[in-house]
């Protein structure tokens, strides 16, 4: 299955997740210590244009993710505009082959499997914080948790400033689980 439908394919379950997130459940907190729901929900708005940008060969800018990027729209609907965005961004020439900037040089992962694992990971910590069924779109979460589970060690972590140590999962868990857990989240059941 190639990258943009498995990335559609998670992009498509978080508009879901977000289309269920109501003002009242703005101030829950989520297993992504920086976040409430409300600027988690901000956080994945925004990465939609950032990750257009990165696909168009532009570099990160991360001014977006401190801008409101919701207003008084529903999130849901924001997002959906923003994958549409980002989605045909990805079908651009040499798009799938950018790969992330390091901050000492040099090249990190791909860009489009960072955005698969955002869309996952942050749609799971959302699901988990409102309730909802977190185990995913199971094809997006296989291929997020194919590429990533195992491959990222702790060691590597903070230079990058990406994500907490890992923490322990029950091996029967759902992938999805398995990954959160990989990537620094308490899994509770």
């Amino acid at each position: 299955m190639s990258e943009i439908v498995l990335l559609e394919k998670a992009l498509n379950h978080t508009t879901g997740l977000l289309g269920n997130v109501t003002p009242d459940r703005y101030g829950r907190p989520t297993p992504c210590e920086d976040f409430d729901v409300r600027a988690l929900a901000n956080h994945l708005v925004a990465g939609n244009p950032y990750y257009v940008t990165l696909a168009q060969g532009g570099g990160p800018d991360f001014s977006l993710f401190a801008r409101d990027q919701i207003g008084d729209e529903r999130p849901g609907d924001v997002y959906a505009r923003g994958a549409e965005d980002v989605l045909a961004a990805w079908q651009g020439d040499g798009a799938l082959e950018r790969q992330m900037p390091l901050p000492g040089g040099g090249s990190g992962p791909r860009i489009v499997d960072l955005h698969l694992l955002e869309a996952v990971l942050h749609g799971w910590d959302l699901a988990t914080a409102t309730g909802q069924d977190r185990t995913g779109d199971p094809e997006a979460v296989q291929a997020a948790f194919a590429g990533w589970y195992g491959n990222f060690p702790d060691q590597i972590r903070p230079a990058t400033g990406m994500f907490g140590p890992s923490k322990p999962a029950p091996d029967d868990a759902p992938a999805a689980d398995r990954l959160a857990a990989y990537f620094g989240r308490t899994v509770r059941p």
